[in-house]
């Protein structure tokens, strides 16, 4: 006899093996009626719903989505339509955004000025992203335009290469030729070459007490 049986006689029909008897033939049915009555009762609940998801779809009015749709897509639509509060502040959008992505988390940006604001998600916890824009789009502040941003996290990636350099001293100019000191040729090499720089300074009179040619 199953344990739920057992849990719903009193304690004398456990021991008389005639209702033992007739506990044990309709155990299989009762279990399976217990199982698709608790079945029947989680589609009242539209987070613990299945094939019951139709029928909230039908009562909140929404539009009928292509077969094969995941059921979570389905699933989170129902909840942001179902939990529209009164006001919509960027703190409600982004539940309401939220209920689209597996970490229920979303982000939203407001741009005043420009009378618009940007919800954000991270693009690999994303359950649907068309569902997300149509429900931003009816759950919005008719006034406001907006945009959804799926991103990516930021990676990093590091770049490295060698290099060779050759440091050659090359003498003042007008006091060499280039042949003399590099011979051969250089394919595809770099040269690091500094610069001299030289600088003299002229202690010039003051305007009008000197001629700019000798006297």
């Amino acid at each position: 006899m199953s344990q739920r049986l057992i849990n719903l006689v009193p304690p004398y029909y456990r021991k008389s093996k005639i209702a033992n008897g007739i506990f044990g033939a309709v155990e299989g049915e009762t279990d399976q009626l217990v199982d698709f009555a608790l079945d029947v009762i989680k589609q009242g609940n539209p987070i613990l719903a299945t094939w019951g998801l139709s029928e909230w779809e039908t009562q909140l009015k929404l539009p009928p989505l292509p077969e094969g749709t995941p059921i979570e897509a389905r699933r989170a639509r129902v909840l942001a339509r179902h939990n529209i509060p009164p006001l919509i502040t960027p703190e409600e959008m982004e539940k309401i955004a939220g209920e689209f992505t597996r970490t229920k988390r979303a982000t939203v940006v407001e741009y005043g000025r420009e009378k618009r604001f940007e919800v954000v998600v991270e693009i690999d916890d994303l359950l649907d992203y068309e569902r997300l824009v149509e429900t931003v789009y009816e759950m919005r502040p008719k006034h406001l335009s907006f945009s959804v941003l799926a991103r990516t996290k930021p990676e990093s990636i590091i770049v490295s290469a060698s290099a060779r350099a050759f440091e050659v001293e090359y003498p003042i100019c007008g006091m060499f030729y280039t042949e003399d000191d590099l011979e051969g040729r250089i394919f595809r090499e770099a040269v690091a070459v500094a610069e001299s720089a030289r600088t003299h300074t002229v202690d010039y009179p003051l305007t009008n007490t000197f001629y700019s040619v000798p006297e």
